[in-house]
């Protein structure tokens, strides 16, 4: 996405900064010896980029005119970043910061979108800034906000767009650096809710160049809370713009100062392997503020720096002198990320609302794509999330999901919860398996799609209204044929749950499929049915709703079993193969040695084993430097949260 002044490709290690003496009040309690200090600072722990905002309320006292006090203070910040080789991303409209809304005394209750006055006044603003500092080539991009959703409160999806376009082409006039939003990309093709968040990624990308993620997953599964980073990257990375982590972070009142700095590390590594093009961690500076707003009652904002206030470093901020010298070696032309993926589909009405669906509706959309992701994840890694265009009226030229379904470039998708898709896109899967691709989907109660039972080889027992349930609450599962890590006479057991629709199961008359693992009533538990030249993998049980609802370890791990055995069955040719669980992992090929470098992210609060397999004629090498076992396995044991450099080489 971004080259840095030298034309080498650039992954961000950024932070959103104010400067600790004065926070949201930088540009009228001025002290330029503390911003240049500062500025040493991040350069010091290997921060290359800084995310700064121009609070219009004092960047425009009056609506007719930018303050040319503020514009010459605003150079002189920009004139200490370009002595030190600090890239910027300057916001323009802080309307939202740190837990409350900050207004410019003129306004008068004027809607900021559609009133004509107001964008005047807007665009007056950003032409003045513009103008003025466009020169400097070390401002990488502009932001139009911070959190815009916040501040304008619930508009139109159609206001937005137009209020959009018209300022970044305001921008887009006076100078060709990229543009983005800053809005967080809270947007239901990111995290469903499509009735709360109107601001769409298929409506926007049409004018912004590049998507800025901003998340503080809270009171989360651990996994969940793990797969945040991977799983939101994948989730923007199908609207055709680059995508980057523009603010994460934690207060160390919420966490140990330890912890924090493993959150930094896990975000770091899982943003660099599922492709962003870098991370902005919020914040810079730890404050002290007693009777400032917000940090008054909002006391929890004053600890999410990386610098206590005594100037000295929180463990965190070792991670970015750490993750600095890793990145800079691996984010160049010299490695290529090598990705076996498999898809995720997300169906279209996880981020556009249909008429009249039955009622009672699921609608913990996003917490189950990401718990059926982190399964992906632990099962093979390679993931991406696949959208079902939507059909929408008199939308035609909307931003459109990238279409991956193509043996040939996708050769396995899965669509658990088969439950709703559009019947032109359900066509389209079923063509795509009979061309040669694999299909892995589970049961659904009240099933909108048409003939699934015969795509997937049943013949069903389902009843209108009146979910089936088993008459017990553990299902004991007996493996038939060698599956993966299965073997013939395997047992394992797992919980189920009878208390919602949802989790009912599929009875099933009879199966025309190759029967994988059957459970104590002797029902098929898991089959393989041939489709034209491809496959569809099958479970009567809906696993990934139980799996949402569970604690019980030994459903993930089977489910984790499951999905790896499908996997190796599409993928046989890896060069690297992670063994055990809760890892995360990215593989980049040198392309002229022709070596690769792996790095492996523990994502777990606990100390994990485990192993590394290579095909012939490769051995290990880690970060220290010595040489492992030439067999092809090696072993490895990381510490929670913890990370593992490896060099595979050519023998």
């Amino acid at each position: 996405m971004f080259t840095d002044s030298k034309g080498k490709k650039l992954f961000i290690l950024g932070v959103n900064y104010w400067p600790s003496s004065s926070a949201i009040s930088m540009w009228s309690h001025w002290n330029l010896e503390e911003l240049e200090d500062d500025v040493k600072r991040m350069k010091g722990i290997g921060i290359n980029l800084c995310r700064f905002f121009i609070f219009m309320s004092d960047f425009m006292p009056i609506e007719t005119q930018v303050d040319p006090v503020m514009i010459d203070r605003l150079i002189a910040f920009l004139n200490i970043c370009e002595k030190y080789e600090l890239y910027t991303m300057p916001s323009f409209f802080v309307g939202h910061m740190s837990g409350e809304d900050w207004d410019v005394g003129w306004r008068n209750g004027r809607n900021i979108l559609t009133d004509s006055n107001m964008i005047k006044a807007e665009k007056l603003y950003i032409s003045e800034v513009v103008k003025a500092t466009k020169q400097f080539k070390f401002i990488l991009g502009w932001l139009l906000s911070n959190e815009l959703p916040n501040y304008v409160g619930q508009q139109e999806p159609e206001i937005i767009e137009k209020w959009t376009e018209e300022i970044i082409n305001t921008i887009k006039y006076l100078d060709s650096k990229p543009v983005s939003i800053g809005d967080g990309a809270w947007s239901p093709e990111v995290v469903s809710e499509y009735d709360r968040w109107k601001f769409q990624l298929r409506k926007l990308n049409k004018y912004q160049d590049f998507v800025g993620l901003h998340y503080y997953p809270r009171v989360m599964k651990p996994d969940h809370h793990a797969y945040t980073t991977a799983f939101r990257l994948r989730m923007a990375q199908n609207w055709k713009k680059p995508v980057f982590v523009e603010e994460f972070g934690t207060s160390t009142v919420l966490c140990s100062e330890e912890n924090q700095a493993h959150y930094y590390r896990e975000v770091f590594f899982s943003a660099l392997i599922n492709g962003a093009f870098g991370t902005m961690g919020w914040c810079l500076n730890d404050f002290d503020f007693k009777d400032k707003r917000p940090y008054s009652h909002h006391a929890f904002e004053d600890k999410f720096g990386i610098v206590r206030m005594d100037k000295s470093l929180k463990p965190t901020a070792n991670e970015y002198i750490k993750f600095s010298k890793i990145v800079k070696k691996i984010y160049s032309d010299k490695y290529q990320k090598i990705e076996n993926n498999a898809g995720l589909i997300i169906p279209s009405n996880y981020y556009y609302k249909y008429p009249y669906q039955f009622e009672p509706e699921f609608d913990r959309w996003y917490d189950f794509y990401l718990e059926t992701f982190g399964l992906m994840k632990n099962g093979f890694n390679d993931v991406e999330c696949i959208f079902e265009p939507a059909i929408e009226l008199n939308h035609e030229n909307d931003i459109q999901p990238v279409d991956k379904l193509d043996p040939k470039k996708l050769p396995l998708v899965f669509a658990p919860r088969l439950k709703l898709f559009t019947k032109k896109y359900w066509l389209s899967i079923v063509e795509y398996v009979k061309n040669g691709g694999n299909l892995y989907c589970s049961f659904a109660n009240d099933s909108w799609v048409v003939d699934w039972h015969k795509v997937v080889g049943v013949e069903m027992d389902c009843k209108f209204g009146v979910p089936d349930f088993r008459d017990c609450m553990e299902l004991e599962i007996k493996v038939e044929k060698e599956f993966g890590e299965f073997q013939v006479g395997d047992r394992f057991k797992i919980s189920l749950d009878n208390s919602h629709p949802e989790k009912s199961y599929c009875k099933i008359i009879s199966d025309d499929a190759e029967i994988l693992m059957r459970d104590q009533f002797g029902s098929p538990f898991l089959h393989r049915h041939k489709v034209g030249k491809g496959n569809v993998y099958f479970t009567p049980y809906p696993l990934e709703i139980l799996a949402l609802g569970s604690n019980d370890n030994r459903l993930k791990l089977a489910i984790i079993k499951i999905y790896k055995a499908i996997y190796n069955d599409t993928y046989t040719q890896n060069i690297v193969e992670i063994i055990g669980n809760d890892f995360e992992f990215g593989i980049w090929k040198n392309i002229e040695s022709g070596n690769y470098k792996v790095i492996i992210l523990n994502h777990s609060w606990e100390n994990t084993k485990g192993q590394i397999n290579v095909k012939k004629n490769f051995i290990c090498k880690d970060s220290e430097g010595i040489l492992r076992d030439e067999s092809g396995t090696c072993s490895f044991s990381l510490k929670r949260k913890g990370v593992l450099h490896i060099e595979i080489q050519k023998v």
